[in-house]
């Protein structure tokens, strides 16, 4: 099976020969400081870069996807936050909040998915679109989005003291990102990940998290599934609270933190399973250590073996490719 083929396969429900091997971009990219290096920079806003960081990734890391963008700035950008692009050993940060209150932002904000950074990604879509490697769109969910907009603990108070207001603003959002994914499928995304780690069950709660969250996945999924496109769904944080809540939002993998056993999980989740091998391990870990984190998250029955969340930009090159080695070389399936 080649990459697009084995992906697809898997986000189906479908047998593959083997689990891929993934890192799908947005909050989760793996353009770590060599691959930024060796292309110069430039892949959060000019598209030539972001085709060519995306292409490394794929090459050198062993990565089977291109990917992109490479953040999760581009979207709150055009609702008004100002965003540091950063460098080669920074990646792209929120750097002041819009303080608009927001109905003024709804009203002034009517966002244009084709223009600034949003329209270089679809453009990277376009060119990177081809027959063999899957091309994952990547958006940020809806409650990091509203959080990284407006100050975050002023909204999260709102969902306690004026929930319809709140509700309202995340189904501006909402829409808006729909509009945004929509694009990506137009110009060639074969998958679509929603990254939402601001949404965890310990910071929303079970009931919040039913309450604020579960009603638009399911909308921007409902969405995507019509158009004939699979779509995985990140959450940060310790997410058995919300097990039940994420079986219902039809998404066709979750992908979970470091902290969640895959294990137990896999005998809960009703939809395919990603991950979790460990960021800072990746990131300062040693090699055998890695293959076995790996080897232990395979033996848990992922469908699809991931990195845990967010990568350091200072992983190397060579941690990421002891575990991608590991899965394309089926040795697990001895042990």
């Amino acid at each position: 099976m080649d990459e697009k083929e084995r992906l697809l396969s898997v986000l189906k429900g479908d047998r593959v020969d083997r689990p891929p091997v993934i890192c799908p971009g947005g909050m989760m990219s793996a353009c770590v400081t060599e691959i930024s290096d060796q292309i110069g920079g430039g892949q959060h806003s000019d598209r030539a870069a972001m085709v060519e960081a995306a292409r490394k990734i794929n090459e050198l890391t062993g990565f089977e996807n291109y990917g992109v963008p490479f953040c999760l700035t581009a979207e709150v950008e055009a609702l008004g936050a100002s965003v540091n692009l950063g460098n080669n050993l920074i990646e792209p940060r929120v750097t002041q909040y819009n303080d608009q209150p927001l109905e003024a932002i709804m009203e002034n904000h009517q966002v244009d998915v084709s223009a600034g950074r949003m329209g270089t990604v679809l453009e990277a879509i376009h060119e990177l679109k081809n027959d063999r490697i899957p091309v994952i769109g990547n958006v940020s969910g809806h409650i990091s989005t509203a959080t990284s907009v407006v100050d975050p603990l002023e909204m999260f108070k709102m969902l306690r003291r004026d929930p319809e207001r709140a509700a309202r603003f995340m189904t501006f959002i909402n829409d808006y990102l729909i509009r945004y994914a929509l694009e990506m499928v137009r110009v060639g995304a074969d998958v679509i990940s929603i990254s939402d780690p601001t949404a965890t069950g310990e910071i929303l709660g079970p009931r919040n998290f039913q309450k604020f969250a579960v009603p638009f996945y399911q909308d921007i999924i409902q969405v995507l599934h019509r158009e004939g496109i699979p779509v995985i769904l990140h959450i940060c944080g310790n997410a058995h609270t919300i097990i039940d809540s994420l079986n219902e939002v039809n998404a066709n993998a979750v992908s979970f933190d470091s902290i969640v056993n895959m294990k137990s999980t896999r005998g809960a989740l009703k939809t395919g399973l990603m991950g979790n091998v460990n960021t800072q391990l990746l990131h300062t870990g040693e090699q055998e250590k890695i293959i076995s984190i790996t080897r232990h998250a395979l033996h848990s029955k992922v469908d699809i073996v991931a990195p845990a969340c967010g990568l350091s930009m200072a992983t190397p090159i060579s941690n990421l490719k002891a575990m991608t080695d590991y899965v394309k070389e089926g040795s697990y399936q001895k042990t």
